[in-house]
């Protein structure tokens, strides 16, 4: 009987990384098994990020479209952005007109991977701007997360604990601060994806209920993807006593 039943649209998940390869590591799901699990849960549809092979875009796009013609249901791409000069400007805007792509995210995490400086960032948020393309962040202080992670070695904590405490909540949340403001002097959309502190949620609160964007007869819009991990960051950091910490937090 069709009334005991609801009827759900297909689910759309916007930010996946499949077969994806990093730090000699690569993401066990393919575009055929992810798509395959995703399908059973309801979702129809995803957005994957591709990846510039040495800082060229149209290199990464072409490495993904071999990776994703195993795919079993529909999904679309976003852009990284690892590197600027020229070439990149003009493969973003072939990206935004003949490849359907209209989002490219930028690391402030990952120091020597795919880590981005603030000069970088500048000019990929008025490229977006210029595009209408969305800009989109991974929000943590990288140069902090590295001076956390030698120190957790220091320390001898290896575990999976060491991943959260080298990284405190207040490095997301000063990086996130850093990237909103950029964002707003360049006057253009960002996304910021999944967010895990409370201090960059009140970060994010802050200029989406701020008198400047409030009053703003067009302002533009300040997005963020919430995950989990925000209660096993907590709980990780209230694991370890805080002298081991001190005096490095």
């Amino acid at each position: 009987m069709i009334a005991s039943f609801c009827l759900l649209t297909g689910g759309i998940d916007p930010r996946t990384h499949l077969e994806f390869e990093f730090m000699n590591t690569v993401t066990k799901d393919d575009f055929f098994s992810g798509q395959a699990a995703a399908l059973a849960g309801g979702t129809t549809m995803h957005i994957d990020f591709a990846i510039p092979i040495d800082g060229s875009l149209t290199a990464g796009f072409e490495a993904y479209e071999k990776k994703a013609k195993k795919s079993c249901m529909d999904y679309g791409f976003h852009m990284a952005i690892t590197k600027w000069d020229e070439t990149v400007a003009r493969e973003m805007e072939l990206m935004v007109k003949e490849k359907g792509i209209n989002s490219f995210k930028f690391f402030m995490a990952y120091k020597g991977a795919l880590m981005i400086g603030d000069e970088l960032l500048l000019q990929g948020l008025k490229k977006c701007k210029s595009l209408g393309a969305l800009a989109m962040v991974h929000a943590e202080n990288g140069d902090a997360v590295d001076e956390g992670q030698k120190k957790m070695i220091e320390l001898g904590i290896t575990g999976p604990e060491g991943h959260a405490l080298s990284r405190p909540l207040v490095l997301e949340g000063e990086a996130t601060a850093r990237a909103i403001r950029l964002a707003d002097f360049v006057n253009t959309a960002l996304y910021v994806v999944h967010v895990m502190s409370i201090d960059a949620m009140e970060e994010i609160a802050k200029a989406r209920t701020s008198e400047h964007h409030v009053n703003d007869p067009d302002p533009e819009p300040v997005l963020l993807e919430a995950i989990p991990t925000l209660k096993f960051n907590q709980e990780a950091f209230s694991s370890i006593e805080d002298t081991q910490l001190s005096p490095f937090y």
